[in-house]
């Protein structure tokens, strides 16, 4: 997953916890298109939604 989120641009860190099923997402700015985020974990088997903290 991590190595699918890396490829999106704007994306700064990632952090994953495979025993909540989540994963935290850092971007450079709100610039960043959060549908990419979800079609990058949904390519590969993680539907997902953004929720913003």
């Amino acid at each position: 997953m991590r190595n699918s989120l890396k490829k999106v641009e704007g994306v700064k860190k990632i952090e994953v916890d495979l025993d909540d099923k989540t994963a935290t997402v850092i971007v450079a700015s709100k610039e960043v298109d959060t549908s990419l985020l979800i079609a990058a974990t949904t390519n590969i088997g993680f539907p997902s939604v953004v929720r913003e903290q």
